[in-house]
């Protein structure tokens, strides 16, 4: 039983230290709740597994203690990444933003080459096993499934998080390393739709390459720029899931948040109102909305007419073009929700690190007890990063566990 290890998740981090422990001589076993291993990364990128990305910085990762990710990330960094999956056959290709993906696009080549070489090494897996309880009595772990007791040297606890319950994910994780005396930092949706307090229903399905900047309690937060996509509830698209970790913060300790969406970033408020006088030499007559019809989208300029209180193009003033340049530039939104964790990517929170060693992944409390990926009080932003740091963990414990 010397090299006896349990792995508990056969997700993105459980996978990749089955293989790492495996090749070390290790005899490892992979307990999954689920009928299906590797469901998240089945799910990640539509589908596409946005495997990491090729600048990965210590700027991308939060939490309490964000440089915990440092060893990890300097073992495991993109380079390491992509020769790891070329070895297992993988070929990357780079996206947009610097995102890698697999050649073929399929995040479904991702797991099934994970799984015949944790296969091939002996790894055993154990689906629809569901590990209710571990307790522990000198050197010894005892995983309590269903009606055994399973015994081991070593338990890696790579459980996830609370994002996308309907692919399986749980609390259980929090909960083993409670029972071992590890404290927990607040969790929170990440990488997650906002719900917006303003009826949005006339603008629903209108994406625009926007800027987007958060105010919690009337101070700027942070800032992010891309797709902003306005749907019956609020807003989503990838600007807004760059700041929703912030505004998910904000929410969970009841804080006053708004944001303030910058339609035309192309333009400084001065070049916009000057194209906007131009354009109203020749407006003949339009109403607001068909004369911006053309320049936003016509959904957009109805709602913007709206807020303005003018029929006419022809009669609106100075002030008036200042206040709708002001509309264009700053379209205020008042945030009182997320999606919550039912379409969250990513769960912001977890296992205190403090708690964690951060070169091996093992427990500071309860020696044989380790943690890795997004159980810990670890995410990072959308692009590949997490992903990333489930594998570069994942690798850091299972060179460690045994």
């Amino acid at each position: 039983m010397s090299n006896q290890i349990a792995i508990i998740g056969a997700g993105a981090s459980g996978l990749v230290a089955a293989i790492t422990a495996a090749k070390r001589g290790a005899k490892v076993h992979v307990y999954e709740k689920n009928k299906k291993i590797g469901k998240k990364i089945l799910a990640t990128g539509n589908g596409r597994c946005n495997v990491t990305n090729k600048n990965i910085e210590l700027s991308n990762y939060h939490g309490l203690n964000p440089s915990f990710v440092n060893p990890s990330l300097n073992r495991f960094n993109a380079s390491t990444c992509k020769a790891f999956f070329g070895d297992l056959g993988v070929e990357l290709v780079e996206g947009q933003r610097g995102r890698l993906y697999p050649r073929s696009l399929q995040s479904s080549c991702i797991v099934e080459l994970l799984v015949y070489e944790c296969k091939r090494l002996g790894v055993e897996f154990f689906l629809e096993c569901e590990v209710k309880k571990i307790t522990k009595k000198g050197d010894i772990f005892s995983l309590h499934v269903d009606d055994k007791s399973l015994h081991v040297n070593r338990v890696l606890v790579a459980t996830g998080g609370l994002a996308m319950p309907t692919l399986g994910s749980c609390d259980s994780g929090y909960e083993f390393a409670k029972s071992f005396g590890h404290s927990m930092v607040a969790t929170h949706p990440s990488l997650v739709q906002l719900v917006c307090k303003e009826d949005l229903k006339a603008i629903s399905g209108v994406k625009v390459e926007g800027s987007i900047e958060v105010y919690e309690d009337g101070q700027n937060k942070t800032y992010a720029s891309g797709d902003i996509l306005f749907t019956n509830y609020g807003i989503s698209g990838s600007a807004i899931l760059d700041i929703s970790r912030v505004a998910s913060h904000s929410l969970l300790y009841k804080r006053a948040l708004h944001v303030k969406i910058d339609l035309l970033p192309e333009y400084s408020k001065e070049e916009l109102k000057n194209l906007l006088k131009k354009r109203q030499k020749h407006s003949n007559g339009k109403s607001v909305a068909l004369w911006l019809d053309g320049f936003i989208n016509s959904k957009l300029s109805k709602f913007i007419e709206k807020s303005l209180h003018v029929k006419s193009a022809d009669e609106l003033n100075n002030k008036e073009l200042t206040k709708l340049v002001y509309a264009l530039k700053n379209m205020t939104l008042h945030v009182n929700d997320t999606k919550g964790f039912k379409t969250a990517e990513v769960t912001a929170g977890g296992v205190n690190t403090d708690e964690v060693n951060s070169t091996t992944m093992e427990s500071k409390l309860q020696a044989g007890l380790y943690f890795s990926g997004e159980v810990l009080d670890i995410d990072a932003d959308c692009g590949g990063y997490n992903l990333h740091w489930a594998w570069a963990s994942g690798m850091s414990a299972g060179k460690a566990i045994i």
